[in-house]
């Protein structure tokens, strides 16, 4: 294998508002594994408060290991730093089977290209919104098609647009999230829904923010799942300078800002929402990351 490496990946938030399993993001909020050659294999995470307490996030990064690899594991060892709050919405089994993948690419006699490992990271996640963003960084809007490679565009981020997350400590699991959806819809709401994934995709690749507000509305998955996560839909009402949108970040239960100024001013209003339903929270002030998953030598 090659010397020691050290490969990144972001966080991502997805959907935001009506771009279901279709629209996201890439955060500047990192996972990171440090690969050194050893006698036999091994996974390890460092200390921390992000830090797996179950072999979810761990056989995540498996996945994608031997999804690349397709055979024995090498005699290598992986420390995984994480700093991406777990089961929060925020894309961390996307970035554990992209981490897997990234970390297999580089220890393979033939490294995958992007179009298969976008394929992998798709088939691995179930869904492209947060897996593209977390490979390739910047925005991503994809569709996903059956036992292909999805359809992607990926763009980087309006210069002046940035992320305020807000991570409640509440348990929202995102296959309960799911199962809150119905299975059927009106055709009023999917029109609703259409019309405003459409101008959420122009209004991001142009760079002209000013329908942000209203093309962040939905109807396909907030309304069903808003009533577990309290302060959600007086979020949803804020009227801040510098606050261009308001969604919920992946299933939930984080709230995701996009904002052009008063980061901290939008932080604070977003918790202070939370505060009244008497549910604590962290705050991150994040930039959108133009870097996707990449890797680098490591002493």
């Amino acid at each position: 294998m090659p010397e020691a490496f050290r490969v990144s990946v972001p966080a991502s938030s997805a959907n935001l508002g009506p771009g279901f399993d279709a629209i996201g993001l890439a955060l500047d909020l990192w996972a990171r594994a440090t690969v050194r050659p050893a006698a036999s294999f091994a996974i390890e995470f460092a200390p921390g408060k992000h830090a797996p307490t179950n072999p979810g996030f761990a056989n995540e990064i498996l996945r994608g290991l031997d999804r690349v690899l397709g055979g024995p594991r090498p005699p290598v060892t992986i420390l995984v730093e994480n700093a991406i709050p777990l089961g929060k919405g925020l894309g961390a089994s996307a970035a554990g089977a992209v981490l897997g993948l990234s970390i297999g690419a580089r220890l393979a006699a033939a490294p995958p290209g992007e179009a298969l490992l976008a394929h992998y990271a798709t088939d691995l996640e179930g869904h492209p919104d947060n897996a593209l963003p977390a490979l390739l960084g910047g925005i991503v809007v994809a569709a996903q098609r059956h036992n292909a490679a999805p359809a992607y565009l990926r763009f980087a981020p309006p210069p002046a647009l940035r992320a305020v997350v807000v991570t409640p400590h509440i348990v929202l699991p995102t296959a309960a999230a799911r199962a809150l959806l119905p299975a059927v819809y009106e055709r009023r709401d999917v029109v609703f829904n259409v019309q405003r994934a459409a101008l959420l995709a122009a209004s991001l690749a142009s760079g002209d923010l000013g329908p942000l507000r209203t093309a962040t509305g939905d109807r396909i998955h907030q309304p069903y799942r808003a009533p577990l996560v309290p302060g959600f839909e007086a979020m949803l009402e804020l009227q801040l300078p510098g606050l261009l949108a308001v969604a919920l970040s992946g299933a939930g239960p984080s709230v995701l800002a996009l904002v052009s100024s008063d980061d901290e001013r939008i932080g604070a209003a977003l918790q202070a929402e939370f505060a009244r339903e008497a549910i604590e929270s962290d705050v991150y002030l994040l930039a959108i990351s133009t870097r996707g998953a990449h890797a680098e030598p490591h002493e």
